[in-house]
């Protein structure tokens, strides 16, 4: 689930830092989870999964859809619901076939090929998959003879697996493409299969062979060859990146049947608990990392044919001297994630020409450079390269998942002629990293990042990376800051060449995405519009440039992003380019131009995104006159965001249509009156520390009236708007936060109110907590956030005795320094709450004491108490209890009491299995003793003393 929501293998293995993860990209949102395929008839598995799902706080309405073919699967869910889904009918399956057979490009339907298609449909038995196998096969024979030829084929005889899956595989246009599908087999049923991996894989085992006289990169042969498969129904649910590159696909597991079919007895797994058989012959093997048992009167005998493994660090050790003929070797993740030494012997696998360790923190062995035959290498992270690396000139791709720091050289670049895959490359004259290595790497392929370029002396060095040429390079990233810490005064005094260097750095026309960062020329190269075949265009701290470059000409341009332009002034006719319409732009932000004032009008049919961030200067804002753009210049706008635009008053002719997202912050509030003509598809609205237009206080019922239109509106947040006094909220409204509002008045709800499911109140007169809550049903509410009110010397519990809260899943309370008692939770009758997984107390400074009762929470998980200076006594957990973690920070008091095995109050909490107890201003380091990576990011507000 994380790497379908991220796109990338985080290699996260605990259970709690992957609901943290999900947490980060689901909380409060409406998902939809669809697990497909699933065989667990293990009803506890199934309960583990669903609390970590409920634990992630989706937003009311997310939904889980489990497909399966077992009724044991479906009982282990005790699901409520269930759906038995029937076969194609014999219409439905030929309407299917003939929309892949007869598309454009196959056969025309003629009466003959339509009965002999009809004829082959009716042997697939109204499964989709095999229809489509079926029809993916068909559509690339162009005869009568060849469609009979596959109706008469003995195939449809075949017993083990689907027969149109059987044909699809026998009707392959060659061995090696066979050989290529048949490897697929060792992939665990279900995963994602990474195409660049899987064709290197393939190029490795020497599967992909371009034919005689053929130039192409077997790279290239190996797109080819996924490509057929895709068509061919053999690999499927492929997704693409930005560019429209294909970056992974998936296997159904009847394919991967058919896979463990043809490959025999070439390919084995072995999970934890098993045994690997005696006479076993694999050449490509897969160890599970707990696997320990491998009998030593085996291991030659085992292992001496393997080509591919896949196994954990530990037992490689073990078999690494018998693995004769090795070829590719990938590190499974390590369970304690900690780094380690590769065998000292691996230098010895001369055969070994692909070498992933990106999924594990194992470091990168010095004697890596004796494997003279290696072509892909895939690491985690690196320091520097070690010495010779110049050495692997056969090397052709290399990967580093998780890049730390920019400062790793790579000195002798220039011998690697083979090279596609290069993650960075830092200019740097110290080091005899220069540009101009990288002429003769003709093949560069995919993302090409260039550090350091305020070391490129002109444009005649510049010229000699001879970028222009490398039409494979379809990403790439220019970076003139420096990547080293403490040489950034050099900037001050160098001379400005970077004009210059930008024109020499023109790279080829199939160029998709471009980034540009820190350039100090005054102007942008020309070859910036000549890139006709942009999508995406970043361009990020281009502080002297006055001018932005004109982008209305890319006609292909889907994202614009533009931030830290200190010198631009306006955008207008010469970014637009003399256009008066961007057709295919989707999302624009422009962040940080601190001396930006006017933005002139423009026409954007396909935007869906607009973001315009910390702005302080700018006054002026005209959406374009209508004329082209049908009846808005917005028309498909679904989310704008004004943050930090003071001086913003008013959107001339603006008209939103389709938005659905508005987001304002640190501005003003008459602002919002030119667009609150037409606001009825808007769902979320986020305000913070909007302003009242110089003291005017009617100006706020701007936003009442807006609130008061909205009759879509499911999120409400208003931060810190002082001159709101009274609120009208809507029907459909789930989420509502009110934080620092001090002279509302009143909060209504209309008749019919019964949505709400997550409410967030801080720092508001409490009369208004009645009125509210009063209006609320209790029994709908998942998550609440309480306080601090004002000056009060306790907090009330805002439900009556005999409401309930069944679904309460999330409760938060803070409270003041005058508090000295919980008797809010003496009120409360805990064993009410059945649902609640999630309880935070914080800044009950005056409280010694929690009460026993919290303690008789059923369904709690995570206790979290932050700020509790006097806090002395907590409740007893039996070892029964459901909490998982007990987080207390800020509790001086608390924390000595609770020390492991000393503490007084440590038998309470003995049984928890993870306890996480600060002090503010502990050291990292006696906290996390096997931290390596550290990142600390937007620090905008807040003062970072010192770092040891």
């Amino acid at each position: 689930m994380v790497e379908s929501l991220t796109l990338t293998n985080l290699g996260l293995t605990n259970p709690q830092a992957l609901t943290r993860k999900l947490q980060e990209s689901l909380k409060g949102k409406k998902f939809l989870l669809i697990l497909d395929d699933v065989w667990n008839e293990e009803s506890v598995k199934w309960d583990n999964l669903r609390n970590s799902l409920l634990e992630i706080g989706g937003d009311k309405g997310s939904c889980i859809l489990v497909t399966t073919r077992k009724q044991e699967v479906i009982d282990a869910m005790r699901s409520c619901v269930s759906y038995w889904l029937e076969i194609l009918t014999e219409d439905e399956s030929y309407e299917l076939f003939k929309k892949i057979a007869f598309s454009d490009g196959g056969f025309l339907e003629t009466e003959a090929f339509a009965t002999f298609g009809r004829s082959m449909v009716k042997r697939c038995g109204g499964l989709p998959l095999a229809i489509k196998a079926l029809a993916g096969l068909l559509y690339s024979k162009k005869s009568e003879q060849e469609w009979l030829e596959i109706q008469c084929s003995e195939t449809w005889e075949s017993k083990s697996v689907l027969p149109s899956l059987k044909l699809s595989y026998d009707n392959l246009p060659s061995l090696s493409l066979k050989r290529c599908f048949a490897y697929c087999s060792i992939m665990p049923k279900n995963s994602f299969i990474y195409k660049d991996e899987l064709i290197q894989i393939w190029l490795a085992l020497g599967f992909l062979l371009p034919p005689r006289r053929s130039i192409a990169l077997t790279e290239d042969i190996g797109s080819k060859y996924f490509k057929i498969l895709l068509g061919n129904s053999l690999l499927q649910d492929e997704e693409k990146d930005e560019c429209g590159n294909i970056i992974r696909c998936k296997m159904h597991d009847l394919v991967h049947d058919l896979a463990l079919e043809v490959s025999k007895h070439h390919s084995v797994s072995v999970k934890a608990g098993e045994e690997l058989s005696h006479d076993c012959k694999a050449v490509y093997m897969r160890l599970d990392n707990r696997v320990s048992n491998i009998k030593p009167t085996i291991l030659k005998r085992a292992f001496e044919r393997v080509q591919v493994l896949y196994a954990g660090a530990d037992i490689l050790l073990h078999v690494l001297p018998y693995l004769t003929h090795l070829t590719v070797l990938v590190l499974n993740a390590d369970d304690n994630q900690v780094a380690q030494e590769l065998p000292f012997s691996l230098r010895k696998m001369k055969y070994l020409k692909h070498l992933d360790i990106s999924r594990c923190h194992s470091r990168l062995p010095t004697d890596i450079t004796e494997l003279y035959n290696l072509q892909t290498l895939r690491v985690w992270n690196l320091d520097e390269f070690p010495k010779r690396f110049s050495n692997l000139i056969n090397l052709r791709h290399l990967y580093i998942t998780y890049i730390l720091c920019k400062k790793c050289k790579f000195n002798g670049i220039e011998r690697l002629t083979s090279l596609q895959t290069l993650p960075f490359f830092v200019v740097s004259k110290d080091q005899n990293c220069l540009l101009g290595q990288l002429g003769g790497l003709k093949n560069l392929r995919g993302e090409v990042t260039l550090y350091g370029l305020y070391e490129v002396a002109n444009i005649e060095e510049a010229r000699k990376a001879k970028l222009c040429e490398k039409s494979r390079i379809q990403s790439l990233h220019l970076n003139w800051r420096y990547t080293e810490v403490g040489k950034e005064g050099k900037m001050k005094d160098r001379e400005y060449n970077d004009q210059d260097v930008m024109e020499g750095l023109e790279p080829h026309p199939n160029l998709k995405t471009l980034t540009i960062v820190g350039f100090e020329g005054k102007k942008f190269a020309s070859w910036i519009t000549m890139m006709l075949n942009l999508v995406k265009i970043t361009l990020i701290y281009c502080n002297r440039c006055e001018v932005l470059p004109p982008l209305g000409q890319l006609p292909k341009l889907r994202e614009i992003r533009i931030d830290g332009m200190g010198n631009v002034r306006v955008v207008g006719d010469a970014f637009w380019g003399g256009q008066s319409v961007f057709p295919q732009l989707e999302r624009l932000k422009i962040a940080n131009c601190r001396r930006l004032r006017k933005i002139l009008p423009c026409c954007f049919p396909s935007l869906k995104q607009l973001h315009f961030h910390y702005l302080p200067n700018l006054e002026e804002w005209e959406a374009a006159v209508i004329s082209s753009c049908s009846q808005s210049e917005f028309p498909k706008l679904e989310r704008l965001e004004i943050l930090g635009c003071p001086r913003l008053r008013n959107i001339q002719k603006s008209y939103f249509p389709s938005l659905k997202k508005l987001k304002i912050y640190d501005s003003f509030s008459e602002m919002l009156g030119t667009m609150s003509r037409d606001v009825s598809s808007l769902t979320s609205l986020p305000l913070t520390s909007m302003g009242d237009g110089g003291g005017d206080s009617s100006s706020f019922s701007i936003i009442e009236s807006l609130i008061n239109d909205s009759l879509s509106l499911t999120e409400l947040d208003l931060i810190h708007c002082q001159g709101l006094k009274c609120l009208t909220l809507g029907s459909s409204l789930e989420y509502l936060k009110i934080d620092d509002c001090p002279h509302l008045s009143s909060i209504n709800l209309v008749e019919g109110s019964a949505g709400l499911t997550s409410i967030g109140i801080r720092k508001l007169p409490p009369s208004l907590l009645d009125g509210i809550f009063a209006q609320i049903q209790s029994s709908r509410l998942k998550y609440l956030r309480l306080g601090p009110l004002s000056e009060l010397d306790y907090i009330r519990w805002p439900f009556s005795s005999s409401s309930s809260s069944s679904n309460l899943i999330q409760l938060r309370l803070y409270g003041w320094e005058e508090d000295k008692s919980l008797a809010l939770f003496e009120q409360l009758p805990f064993n009410a709450y059945p649902a609640l997984t999630d309880l935070t107390l914080q800044y009950f400074k005056g409280v010694k004491a929690l009460p026993d009762s919290i303690a008789k929470l059923p369904s709690l998980r995570r206790l979290r108490i932050e700020d509790c200076y006097n806090l002395e006594s907590l409740p007893a957990f039996e070892e029964s209890h459901t909490l998982q973690l007990l987080y207390i920070v800020g509790c001086p008091v608390l924390r000595q009491r609770c020390r492991k095995g000393q503490g007084p109050e440590w038998f309470k909490i003995q049984y928890v299995p993870t306890i996480i107890c600060l002090v503010n201003g502990d050291r990292l380091y006696s906290i996390f003793p096997a931290l390596t990576d550290l990142y600390v990011v937007n620090l905008k507000k807040r003062k970072l003393s010192r770092v040891q």
